[in-house]
């Protein structure tokens, strides 16, 4: 009687642990998913850009938002990413991160890099043909440039991939510089629009 009362006790502890490793995955299961979430919404590595915590914290200097939904050219992936940003907290970031993206991308063949891993996953040999980069020494060395910059990434041996933490702020950079974007300038003297440029008067 002893034996089958000490058997059950070892079968329910058993139960027990195996209750607590499920727990244990599934929460480090979320933590991963959230993890991931975050860093298609651009925040993570880019700690210093997270969002105001409301807009009374932003209230002062003003904000800047930005969203969007792209799905990749097979349509097998969708990224959607939204951010809130106060104007002060923006302009007092540190400056080194982004001026080295700035950077990597302000080059017109790695920009057009950049575009095409937009599309998908791309192989040196294929940015050669598809972009006229000339020789494949060219495309790794572009390709340096960028992952240098946390910008692309290896999806495999010989795969490259853009950063899905950093694909919402290249769409978002690309975006805001296809147009001028229509200002309203508030203050003494102002009220009219402008395409993204304060009208100054003229001297007496």
């Amino acid at each position: 009687m002893a034996g089958k009362k000490a058997k059950s006790e070892v079968e329910g502890i058993r139960t027990e642990l195996r209750t607590l490793a499920e727990a244990v995955w599934a929460l480090r299961n979320q933590v991963s998913f959230e993890a991931a979430t975050a860093a298609a919404n651009g925040h993570g590595a880019h700690a210093a850009y997270r969002p105001a915590a409301d807009l009374e914290e932003a209230a002062g200097r003003g904000m800047v938002t930005t969203r969007g939904v792209a799905r990749s050219a097979n349509d097998d992936l969708e990224i959607s990413w939204e951010q809130n940003i106060g104007v002060e907290a923006l302009l007092a970031a540190d400056t080194d991160g982004p001026a080295k993206e700035l950077a990597a991308i302000g080059h017109p063949q790695r920009l057009a890099i950049v575009k095409t891993l937009l599309n998908g996953p791309s192989t040196a040999a294929a940015l050669v043909v598809g972009l006229e980069l000339g020789t494949t020494g060219a495309a790794y060395h572009h390709l340096n440039v960028l992952q240098g910059a946390g910008l692309v990434s290896q999806a495999s041996r010989g795969v490259f991939e853009l950063s899905v933490a950093r694909t919402g702020a290249m769409l978002t950079i690309l975006a805001g510089l296809a147009t001028d974007s229509v200002a309203t300038v508030a203050g003494e003297d102002s009220g009219a629009e402008s395409s993204g440029k304060k009208k100054r008067k003229k001297p007496d």
